[in-house]
């Protein structure tokens, strides 16, 4: 009580109000001016994906308030080429594929595309070996063509589309083949060497400097 008192009498709890009330009419200034001024990327959490990057200030293109974005909102640009994704909700809604479901939140846009986020390329936000949630078998022995592949390749390599997966994306292949991160990496060839002598020869100096006719 006696330092409450002393903290009252002192004026430090008026002038603390002073501050809070300067801070708070300096946010609402700053927020005002980026309405004002168009400028809302600066309430932009994170970067926006290289395919989402016109709406960085125009929030209203795929937030409705304060609510997360929606499937029917990434519809409504990309319904059109989603109607042949064969790795698209119809086929997940199917009670046999129900357990890969649990594996990853396929359903849902935002559980691979979420935006604002750490991108792993490709408008993806999830690690690069996110097939092995379903896949793993793959590269495990069930497909002989892959095993022994690297889990984060199916996409990174350039070979798979998520979204169209019943071939190879040859179209990204031809984009990209003289990119550097689609180049071999030069290494060197592992070999082996085999020891068969425990002790150096005896020295036949002879045989070194007579052609052995000494």
């Amino acid at each position: 009580m006696f330092g409450l008192g002393r903290f009252l009498r002192s004026g430090k709890l008026f002038r603390s109000k002073f501050v809070i009330i300067g801070a708070i009419a300096i946010l609402l200034i700053w927020f005002g001016s980026a309405f004002a001024f168009d400028q809302r990327s600066i309430f932009l959490p994170g970067t926006t994906s290289d395919g989402h990057y016109l709406f960085d200030t125009s929030c209203d293109s795929c937030h409705e308030g304060f609510k997360p974005v929606s499937n029917e909102t990434c519809n409504r640009c990309h319904e059109a080429e989603l109607a042949t994704d064969v790795h698209g909700a119809k086929k997940f809604r199917d009670p046999r594929w129900a357990e890969f479901v649990e594996n990853l939140d396929i359903l849902t846009c935002t559980a691979c595309h979420a935006e604002h986020v750490h991108m792993f390329g490709r408008g993806v936000n999830l690690k690069p070996d996110l097939c092995m949630a379903c896949h793993q078998g793959v590269i495990e022995g069930d497909l002989a063509s892959h095993e022994g592949f690297s889990p984060d390749g199916c996409w990174t390599a350039g070979c798979h589309n998520f979204h169209d997966h019943r071939a190879i994306s040859t179209g990204f292949l031809r984009q990209n083949l003289d990119q550097p991160w689609m180049l071999p990496k030069p290494a060197l060839p592992i070999r082996t060497v085999e020891v068969k002598r425990q002790t150096a020869p005896e020295p036949d100096l002879s045989r070194e400097f007579l052609g052995g006719k000494g």
